[in-house]
């Protein structure tokens, strides 16, 4: 018994083991191309993909968020400085809100755009992240038929027991 299991295990490699046909390398596809391209370049994916006119798209929504991120850091920035000025000691620092708003007040207004811009970085990272995923879903589509011979239609359907529903139906002419 002991002999069987050794051999089976010694044996194992060679009978599991795959031909070197196997092993070859996979081409890159259309989708993996358009996904690499979109992460690089944002946009560069659809326009691989001949879909030009989604490019714009994915960079204006790239622009305003990144435009959005931009100016709530600019606001949580003076802030900052103005709470800092408030707070050194020196009575003759002033900073850009004296008079405006109170220690507790610029505080409260630097937690909101903290705020603002966190949720403004998770917009940036999701355009982006929309945008390659856009390019890779639509690499898959590039060779799909859309001819005219593709149609579809759409019933009310009745089953038993007086229930309805829908029934659609495509036919290839």
């Amino acid at each position: 018994m002991r002999a069987i299991f050794t051999l089976l295990v010694l044996s194992g490699p060679i009978l599991w083991a795959q031909s070197d046909s196997a092993r070859a390398p996979r081409a890159w596809g259309q989708p993996e191309k358009a996904a690499i391209a979109s992460a690089l370049i944002p946009g560069a994916g659809q326009i691989l993909n001949k879909q030009i006119w989604k490019a714009p798209i994915a960079w204006g929504i790239m622009a305003g968020s990144g435009y959005y991120l931009y100016q709530n850091q600019s606001s949580y920035k003076r802030l900052t400085n103005a709470i800092d000025l408030r707070l050194d000691g020196n009575p003759l620092t002033v900073d850009e809100f004296d008079g405006q708003f109170t220690v507790n007040q610029l505080f409260s207004l630097q937690n909101d755009y903290r705020r603002r811009r966190d949720y403004a970085v998770l917009g940036v990272g999701a355009g982006y992240l929309f945008q390659v995923l856009d390019a890779y879903a639509a690499g898959h589509l590039v060779d799909f038929d859309v001819s005219p011979n593709l149609s579809g239609r759409v019933r009310p359907a009745f089953g038993p027991n007086a229930t309805f529903g829908a029934n659609l139906t495509f036919a290839w002419h």
